[in-house]
């Protein structure tokens, strides 16, 4: 449990419930400093802390270990207290479903993981002013009772309009302000670059007798950009109609960023005027906030371009296992994200040693891939003939344990010498799940378990070589985690070793591709064909 700050309870309460750390850290770092924020990581803490802490926005984690996100929403909504709790859900799905099913369960919003600063501040930083602009709402319902059913018809399309992503759902939405205030004309101007831009314009009950906001701000000193509050005129009309119009300029950071011109027949008193104030307050949070979003969605689509460049390059590097004369070798790379914190790689150290490295770094996504692209060349550098796998390992530990070591990232790695003519395998494995070899001679598998602790993590590590020989018929199955951790959601069981183990075997005669492809299979079934929770690398060898 972190952030609690007992002298700042006035400040906006943020709680964050996610079971990873480094999440949870990100998160006060970029928060404390400006909210009352309080972060725990599972769902029995968040449940001991709700209603003594009582958060007025909360971050939820989509995926939790003793809980899902989706449903503590739900059970959330369905109680009254947290009624006007502002619920952003935290995510690393893309995926559609998941976040309708988000806002099926009541979520405000969802914010996407990795982060981007930018966007969890802006996002957090709007909830906060809706807040404080409901609060404001609250205030002047319990000042004047008597107005109260005209408010709480503003608040229900304010309530109806916090998620609205575009100007014309929001100005459509908006018109329903007729029915409160009697309007015969309304539109929404807002500027852009420097020049008014109408939004939306609506004459109600088939009035025709209406002065639009271009022909308004012809009149000398009526539209002025300095003036923060309301400008009241009257209009006489063809026909000699009296027209009374309200111009209410619409602020963002103070700015005057347009205006809302409202008309009828009759003039407005000062309760009505203070609605339309509170119109444009909230029309300008949702302006900023739909402008912010649009950046945001340029900034993303920016970042998912660059992605799909890396996810480019780093399928270019992966080795290719055809072509070899007397093995037959096969890979299967699935990254949980676009791109992935597994990779292997496969090169001669000379004319007869084919050297597999196979690497798990912590995580999955851009970051891990950014230290598994560092863990690549270091094995690169340091494979070298004369080198054992022992020793590499070793060399590339040492360098590691420097350059990552106050990044809290971390890898397992088997490297496997295989000589070509001879079938003699020398291999060495940092913290890596154990490799299974399939004798054919003897009709039995072996477990090559690791020989050294994981690298990047512990200085002084040693690592140990050992040897085999791969006759023909033999198999060896190198893999990542990622396939023995899949979780199987229904009854909370992980797909294991025996299941592992046991597939291959019972696949082992066959070609290496198909036996991949049964265990992915699989894989696939026992999860239910959920999401992919981490990357997927398996490689399987076998002697001609």
């Amino acid at each position: 449990m972190h952030g609690i700050d007992d002298n700042n309870s006035s400040r906006t309460k943020v709680l964050a419930l996610d079971d990873d750390r480094m999440v949870r850290r990100i998160l006060e770092d970029m928060l404390s400093e400006e909210y009352n924020f309080m972060a725990v990581a599972s769902y029995g803490e968040f449940s001991e802390v709700l209603n003594s802490f009582y958060p007025d926005i909360l971050l939820l984690d989509l995926v939790l270990p003793d809980g899902d996100g989706i449903e503590i929403c739900g059970e959330i909504r369905g109680n009254s207290q947290y009624e006007k709790l502002f619920i952003l859900m935290i995510t690393a799905a893309d995926d559609e479903e998941s976040i309708v099913r988000g806002y099926e369960a009541g979520a405000n919003d969802y914010i996407r993981k990795p982060f981007v600063p930018f966007e969890v501040k802006s996002k957090i930083l709007n909830c906060k002013k809706i807040i404080g602009y409901q609060n404001k709402l609250h205030h002047a319902f319990n000042y004047q009772l008597d107005f109260s059913k005209k408010l709480y018809q503003l608040n229900r399309i304010i309530q109806k309009n916090i998620n609205v992503s575009d100007y014309h759902n929001l100005s459509e939405e908006f018109s329903s302000l007729e029915g409160i205030l009697d309007l015969g004309y309304m539109e929404l101007v807002l500027m852009q670059r420097d020049e008014p831009e109408v939004i939306f314009s609506k004459a109600f009950n088939g009035s025709k007798a209406h002065v639009d906001f271009a022909r308004l701000s012809k009149k000398p000193g009526l539209i002025d950009g300095r003036k923060k509050s309301i400008t009241s005129v009257k209009v006489q009309s063809p026909g000699t109609t009296e027209i009374y119009c309200d111009i209410a300029p619409v602020l963002i950071n103070n700015q005057t960023a347009g205006y809302l011109l409202v008309e009828r027949s009759a003039p407005f008193d000062q309760e009505e005027k203070n609605l339309i104030s509170l119109s444009t307050d909230f029309l300008g949070i949702m302006a900023e906030r739909i402008r912010i979003q649009r950046e945001l969605d340029r900034q993303y689509d920016m970042y998912k371009n660059e992605v799909a460049k890396v996810r480019k390059i780093q399928v270019s590097l992966l080795p290719d296992f055809h072509n070899f004369k007397d093995f037959d070798i096969a890979s299967v790379f699935l990254p949980a994200e676009d791109i992935s914190g597994d990779f292997f790689d496969g090169f001669y150290l000379d004319d007869d040693v084919y050297q597999i490295v196979l690497c798990d770094v912590s995580g999955h996504g851009m970051a891990s891939s950014f230290i598994g692209n560092e863990v690549r060349s270091l094995f690169r550098t340091f494979s070298l003939r004369r080198y054992t796998p022992a020793f590499i390992i070793n060399s590339v530990n040492d360098i590691l344990t420097v350059d990552i070591s106050g990044l809290y990232y971390f890898a397992t790695v088997i490297v496997c010498q295989i000589n070509m003519k001879t079938g003699e395998v020398l291999f060495s494995s940092g913290g890596h799940p154990p490799a299974v070899h399939y004798s054919a001679s003897k009709k039995n598998h072996v477990l090559l378990e690791k020989t050294g602790s994981l690298i990047g993590f512990f200085e002084d590590s040693t690592f140990t070589d050992r040897s085999f020989v791969m006759g023909k018929g033999d198999s060896l199955l190198l893999y990542t985690d990622g396939v023995t951790e899949s979780m199987c959601r229904e009854r909370k069981e992980l797909y294991g070793d025996n299941r592992l183990i046991e597939n291959f075997m019972d696949n082992v005669e066959l070609p290496s591709r198909d036996i991949l492809h049964s265990i992915i299979g699989t894989v696939y079934e026992y999860t239910g064909f959920g999401k992919q929770e981490d990357d997927i690398t398996m490689i399987c060898v076998k002697k001609l």
